[in-house]
């Protein structure tokens, strides 16, 4: 190496470079490579901060906090970030699930983008965070510039409850606001394009009075290697296989699963992963519709500059099963109709006939003669739905499986069908296409160590990941202990997926299995039940780093599991109500308590 750089004027001293040479000499090529990069990365720092330390110290990142459930959140997290990227913002953007959140008085300037689930609470992978926020372990956070993007469905008595709580309590806390809180419905896109650009001109005036250096983001966009990625707007054409009804013939539940090939898609996913799906609207609705309304079936409007048949349009672009507060006010608005116009001053009354009153029927009650222009005004844009994934790859490949429930029930004379769930158990075909993409859920994971114990519990069709989850161990000759916790009506009608569950207790790979059925006994059992009477081995499965996993309905099922493994802490940890409570949240941080819950 001397001889080498014998004829150049090192800026280095003899002893040094003898000592990297010997220090060098350790690493490979590519080692070296990467080392050279490192250095002069290090250089540019050193540069950068004798130029102008003081400043550069300065330079503000923003943080960008995710806390979603279904994926539109973090979605619309990276869309900001991709958009500050383009105004010199440096963002960084981090999943709820993985926020220092004890740190948040270190912030200096944090976004918020959140859903809300259940009765007003968080997501699931924002509970931590949410639930330190509102202690008395909150610091006060004077220096930090905030904004809250909140997701919502007015249909729902909670609208955007979480954005609510977490802007009212971060500014209780001496939180400045960059600007005021945006509650947004299922039409988000263009409220939150107008908020992105508003939210990156008063960064800028904010930075402005910081200092005077403009900001690059660093993080690079990822190569696909030209690999076609789907995504919710660029959906997957998939094909329909299988569609099998798996309760017996005496259940009230209509439960099917559903089999997707994914040849030619490229496309991949995990176990917790989920399935959207872009439904189409029953063609008899959408008949009875337009004609309650007086507009005629060959109607045509134009839409992104083509000519499209209302009828078209209302079967595949629009919501026609769910009510909202938002349709019945517009709806009483142009029919003036007395009763709609009287429920509407009642908040009360309001959400009831919300929940009781299914569009067709509000209409039908008071039709009236209006244009397409006025109907679509009232409607919300469809919007897919999303199903637990009940299969892996590493057994079925280049297929997707799903377990459907099929929400049907009578109201006022008359039998209605939930939009996609009929739509995937009747109107769907076998070889038929269906618009599909895959939604990450990387809060709802099994433990990277296969070795590590399990606990699933889930009730209905809750049981649908842990198939997943049971298929993937399977394959994998994971090591780890599994128990199933499954709650249904009856065994002999409604036990989904019996033949393989009882394969897997066989074959030893399910350790434990208790069942819970509601209907077949005068006394009800449950879940919860079932928990509580296994306390002493659930503590035990705790102590040795168990990972709890709890799938399905979130106002009532997972609140009453949750109750119940906080007794087994209480009766078998010696633990008080918020000792117990604290345990849980830790366990949340460690990823060893996840729920998959809607």
């Amino acid at each position: 190496m001397k001889n080498i750089y014998k004829n150049f004027s090192l800026p280095i001293e003899n002893e040094q470079l003898i000592n990297l040479e010997k220090f060098t000499n350790k690493f490979s090529n590519i080692q070296k490579a990467w080392l050279s990069g490192y250095f002069w990365a290090l250089s540019n720092q050193n540069e950068q901060h004798d130029n102008n330390d003081e400043t550069l110290l300065q330079a503000p990142i923003v943080t960008i906090l995710t806390a979603s459930q279904t994926g539109n959140a973090r979605s619309l997290s990276m869309l900001l970030h991709d958009h500050f990227s383009k105004h010199n913002i440096k963002s960084n953007m981090i999943n709820a699930s993985d926020y220092q959140f004890k740190k948040i008085n270190k912030e200096k300037f944090l976004i918020i983008i959140t859903s809300t689930q259940g009765e007003g609470e968080p997501p699931e992978e924002a509970l931590p965070f949410y639930n330190f926020l509102m202690s008395n372990k909150a610091p006060k956070i004077n220096d930090l510039y905030y904004s809250v993007f909140s997701l919502g469905d007015s249909s729902y008595e909670f609208f955007c409850q979480a954005g609510k709580d977490f802007d009212n309590k971060i500014h209780e806390l001496g939180g400045i606001r960059l600007i005021d809180r945006v509650d947004a419905d299922i039409d988000y896109t263009v409220i939150a394009g107008k908020w992105r650009e508003d939210l990156s001109k008063n960064l800028k005036k904010i930075f402005k009075k910081y200092n005077n250096i403009e900001f690059r983001d660093v993080l690079k966009e990822n190569n696909n290697n030209n690999i076609i990625l789907y995504t919710k707007k660029r959906p997957f054409h998939a094909t329909l296989l299988v569609n099998q009804k798996i309760t017996g013939r005496n259940s009230i539940k209509d439960i099917r699963h559903i089999e997707i090939n994914l040849d030619d898609s490229n496309i991949s996913y995990k176990p917790g992963d989920a399935l959207g799906i872009w439904y189409e609207n029953d063609s008899q609705l959408v008949m009875e519709l337009l004609d309650l309304l007086h507009i005629p079936l060959s109607t045509e409007i134009i839409k992104e500059e083509k000519k499209i048949k209302i009828f078209d349009v209302l079967k595949n672009n629009f919501e026609l099963t769910v009510n909202t507060t938002n349709i019945v006010k517009s709806y009483a608005a142009l029919s003036h109709n007395k009763i709609l116009q009287s429920i509407i001053l009642d908040k009360k009354k309001l959400q009831s006939y919300v929940v009781h009153t299914p569009i067709i029927d509000m209409i039908k009650s008071s039709p009236i003669e209006i244009d397409c222009k006025q109907l679509l005004n009232i409607l919300r844009p469809l919007t897919p739905r999303l199903y637990s994934i009940s299969s892996s790859q590493l057994e079925i490949e280049n297929e997707v499986h799903i377990t459907v429930a099929l929400v049907q029930y009578f109201m006022n004379n008359r039998l209605h069908v939930g939009g996609a769930s009929g739509y995937l158990s009747h109107r769907l075909k076998e070889n038929e296409n269906v618009k599909i993409f895959i939604e990450n859920n990387n809060n709802f994971r099994l433990p990277n160590d296969n070795s590590m114990p399990i606990i699933m519990i889930g009730a209905g069709t809750g049981i649908a990941p842990f198939r997943a989850f049971m298929q993937h161990r399977d394959n994998e000759n994971a090591k780890g202990k599994n128990w199933l916790f499954f709650g249904n009506q009856s065994f002999t009608e409604d036990f989904l997926y019996h033949i393989e569950w009882k394969r897997y207790y066989e074959k030893k790979l399910l350790t434990k299995i208790d069942l819970a059925w509601s209907r077949d006994q005068k006394e009800k059992i449950y879940i919860q039940d079932k928990i509580k009477s296994q306390g002493p081995e659930i503590w035990n499965w705790i102590n040795e780093g168990v990972y709890i996993y709890v799938c399905g309905d979130a106002l009532n099922m997972a609140k009453d599991v949750e109750l119940a493994l906080l007794q087994v802490l209480i009766d078998h940890a010696n633990m008080s109500l918020e000792q117990a409570e604290e345990f849980f949240n830790n366990l949340r941080i460690q990823k060893r308590y996840q729920r998959d819950i809607y």
